[in-house]
């Protein structure tokens, strides 16, 4: 089935794999959005041959969510009616092109749903993890599990319906045991933990759960916590940079009122004083806010280094511990004077390698629009009943450096690519007997 679901990917043309990922993708949001709900108690009992409709084109002038997104791929122009048709003929996808009525007189409409062929086609293509299996745990009640794990003996307070049903009521015997929301694991749950961990940790990479046999994280919690001081360093400096343009701001105004000449000797003397000190305020403020601005430079070119190493070693698998943590903290140190990164290699998995080569495109100049943005796209003007101005942004460079920091960080931050790259059945299985 997997090689069969890989030779439909293959078939399709770049245009035609962008379609089918798009669709994909709100295909999966629908299913979690659901999931979500009934989770919170909000049940609905919806078919999904209904929920799983998909708006391509809809009556109006305004761009559905899968335009914006086939836009943001350069996937834009009239042959969206013919790709979706010949997708449909694949099997992959079900069409309906309907005219239908409205205020401003018949409109056509396209919606779209992916078939269980299309579904495969793209985990197939897209490297997507598996779905879980019957009598395995979601991941959300693996990731309560993992809680109880790491606090055992003890018990940890965790409300909701849904880890009462999941952990008590319905493994038998139960995984966990307790009341009033306060959970205490059980020798059923810990040997579950145990023999399924390697499993879950395949099946759920964003869930940091530690090795039932003690060995050491692969991501360790002090490179994580090195990341996240090098992420609030940026921020740290853009609100002192936002904060001295304030002053600078409100020092000018202050000047402003000072300057009319003044009849009276001693109103001229005082409103002088009061000029000049104005003035000294605002160059005072101006100069935070440039030296504010460089370290806002500084802290960015060192996450955006430091992010880079460790998605490559995310990537290669090596090194690990606490080799990893220095390796991850030189390469911030030693490029922090310099605005060009590494190119990430490529990771395998369509929906990372897409993004993070992307924003690498951008960065180095090498990616390139064909074409604008839809109008309805463009960024609005800054409206004119807005009484205050940001600080003066940073150059195109430091800008595209900090948008590779950000995608190439929601893949990265937690260890989750490493741990999908690599996960501990595959160490497992390549690592020598007895070793």
């Amino acid at each position: 089935m997997a090689s069969k679901a890989q030779a439909a990917w293959d078939a399709l043309n770049e245009r035609q794999q962008a379609y089918m990922t798009v669709l994909y993708d709100h295909d999966q949001a629908a299913e979690a959005g659901r999931a979500q709900d009934a989770a919170a108690g909000y049940y609905d009992d919806t078919p999904a041959s209904v929920w799983r409709w998909i708006d391509v084109v809809t009556p109006g002038t305004k761009l559905t969510s899968v335009q914006r997104a086939l836009a943001l791929k350069d996937v834009r122009d009239d042959g969206t009616g013919s790709t979706l048709q010949a997708l449909q003929r694949y099997g992959l996808i079900e069409v309906r092109d309907e005219v239908v009525e409205t205020r401003r007189g018949m409109s056509r409409k396209v919606t779209a749903q992916l078939t269980r062929a299309g579904r495969a086609a793209v985990r197939a293509g897209t490297k997507e993890s598996g779905r879980r299996r019957t009598g395995e745990l979601s991941e959300y009640a693996w990731e309560r599990l993992v809680r109880l794990w790491k606090a055992d003996p003890a018990t940890v307070r965790i409300w909701g319906f849904n880890t009462r049903k999941a952990l008590v009521e319905r493994p038998s015997p139960p995984y966990a045991e307790g009341r009033d929301g306060d959970y205490r694991i059980t020798e059923a749950g810990r040997e579950h933990y145990r023999t399924r961990w390697a499993r879950y940790a395949a099946l759920y990479p964003d869930v940091a759960a530690p090795d039932p046999e003690g060995a050491p994280d692969p991501w360790p919690a002090e490179l994580q916590r090195a990341l996240d001081r090098m992420k609030s360093a940026i921020e740290l400096a853009h609100r002192a940079q936002w904060t001295a343009h304030r002053r600078w701001e409100e020092a000018q105004k202050n000047a402003g009122k000072h300057t009319a000449t003044r009849e009276n000797k001693a109103e001229a003397q005082w409103h002088t004083l009061l000029l000049e000190q104005a003035q000294a305020r605002a160059a005072l403020a101006l100069a935070h806010r440039e030296q504010a601005t460089q370290d806002a430079v500084v802290a960015i070119r060192r996450y955006a280094h430091a992010l880079c190493a460790a998605f490559t070693a995310s990537v290669e698998g090596s090194p690990a511990g606490a080799d990893l943590t220095a390796a991850v903290v030189a390469a911030a140190d030693a490029g922090q004077d310099s605005p060009k990164v590494p190119k990430p290699p490529l990771c395998g998995l369509h929906r990372v390698d897409t993004a993070v080569q992307e924003a690498y495109g951008t960065l180095a100049g090498t990616r390139t629009r064909k074409r604008p943005l839809p109008k309805q796209m463009q960024p609005a003007a800054r409206s004119v009943w807005k009484d205050f101005t940001d600080p003066p942004a940073h150059d195109l460079v430091v800008r595209r450096l900090q948008d590779l920091s950000w995608t190439v960080g929601s893949y990265v931050d937690g260890g989750a690519l490493r741990r999908e790259l690599h996960p501990p059945a595959a160490r497992a299985e390549a690592s020598p007997a007895g070793a």
